[in-house]
């Protein structure tokens, strides 16, 4: 059987691409097509650099890297364009536009998908690319018209089951993405007393709620952002109070690495963490973590003032993480395919 995968863009290290990394283990021979590639980054070089990449027209517009939002209306183009011809099963993996591919019908069209466009749904905030409403209302129709192209959706998340029978009136079925279990294994772990929030630089991070709360609370708060070395961000991830999370994820990879460091997690309740944090309300103290319920810089400080009273066992924590496995993910991303095949 004659795979591909396709990518909406390699720009930048994050959970996408650390689960693209699992993709490409269960389906070796597959290239890889996508929007843009950036060369410059070491980090997507080294991981991805020596398989097959297929790049659309974009990567040839001088500064299209740099120039993404910009240039946005033309990546469902791009991924037209690619042809699928000699493949019988091609995976796109998305939280944009890779779904827009084209395929004929003899060619399983599988969507992995994480999220529905969080630009064009609002589900993080109204984003402002800039545009107008003329032209996101047209890029909303045409998302839709393209979800009707994949033969069958994959949910990385409950949460993301719910906004794909939202957005697209289709079911999905929900394959965990994974963490690496052995990247946090052996581990040496402290309190350092200072607390950490992680992810990309995007607004709906919400990292100014966490800046804020800890700046009140006068407790430091390291934010850890970027292409920065992996043995760095789990040696400040070890030494954390708790990993902070004020903004709505899709599911949220870095709580479960938290956790692999046995490290509670205090989360917006909202989203993909209410999968991965574990609050055991009856008795009082929480399992892995705790919820604050508003994105409000009042009621992230008390929720910061519970974990301080709150019992949480570390083991509790690394084995609610071991459940997202890499084996795991391997074995029912595998078992699904096989019956939709």
């Amino acid at each position: 059987m004659r795979v591909a995968i396709v990518h909406d863009d390699l720009v930048q290290w994050g959970g996408a691409e650390k689960v693209l990394e699992g993709l490409l283990e269960i389906y070796p021979d597959a290239p890889i097509f996508t929007s843009v590639f950036d060369l410059n980054n070491k980090k997507l070089v080294e991981k991805f650099g020596k398989r097959r990449i297929i790049t659309s027209f974009l990567q040839k517009i001088p500064g299209a890297i740099s120039l993404y939002k910009a240039l946005l209306p033309l990546y469902p183009i791009a991924f037209e364009q690619f042809n699928f011809d000699q493949y019988n099963l091609v995976i796109s993996h998305t939280t944009r536009f890779a779904k827009a591919i084209i395929t004929k019908p003899e060619t399983m069209h599988i969507s992995y998908c994480h999220t529905p466009p969080r630009f064009l749904w609002h589900f993080s905030g109204k984003a402002n690319y800039g545009f107008g409403e003329i032209l996101m209302t047209k890029l909303r129709i045409y998302d839709q018209v393209s979800a009707n192209r994949v033969d069958y959706f994959l949910a990385g998340s409950e949460n993301a089951k719910k906004r794909i029978k939202r957005v697209y009136k289709m079911d999905a079925k929900v394959v965990y993405p994974f963490i690496d279990l052995v990247r946090f294994k052996d581990i040496e772990t402290f309190d350092g007393g200072y607390f950490v929030a992680v992810g990309r630089p995007s607004d709906y991070k919400r990292f100014d709620l966490a800046k804020e709360a800890c700046r009140n609370l006068k407790a430091e708060l390291k934010v850890i952002q970027g292409d920065m070395d992996d043995e760095m961000v789990v040696n400040i991830m070890a030494g954390c109070k708790a990993l902070i999370i004020p903004g709505i994820e899709d599911f949220g990879l870095v709580s479960l690495e938290a956790q692999a460091l046995g490290k509670p997690v205090i989360a917006y309740r909202a989203g993909g963490a209410l999968e991965t944090v574990i609050e055991n309300l009856p008795s009082g103290q929480g399992k892995t973590g705790l919820f604050f319920d508003n994105q409000t810089v009042e009621s992230l400080i008390d929720a910061i003032k519970k974990l301080d009273k709150m019992k949480i066992d570390s083991k509790d924590c690394k084995n609610n993480a071991a459940a997202f496995s890499k084996e795991n993910f391997i074995k029912n991303f595998k078992q699904i395919v096989a019956t939709l095949m």
